[in-house]
């Protein structure tokens, strides 16, 4: 993986309160429909293994 999993974090706690998507991201029902919400967000531009391994890095937080 090419990115620090602190800037894949970053990235993603910034697409997860972004208030354009939060509502439609509140009623996605799995990770993949999440992952594509944010891909239409001219700054996201992890991979889908990144987002995995971000979304598995917020969770082991918890």
């Amino acid at each position: 993986m090419e990115r620090e999993i602190g800037e894949i974090k970053h990235m993603l706690m910034h697409a997860l309160t972004e208030d354009s998507l939060a509502e439609r991201i509140e009623q996605a029902v799995s990770q993949m429909e999440v992952y594509n919400l944010m891909k239409e967000l001219p700054y996201f531009d992890l991979s889908l293994e990144e987002f995995q391994a971000g979304i598995m890095a917020l969770q082991s937080e918890d």
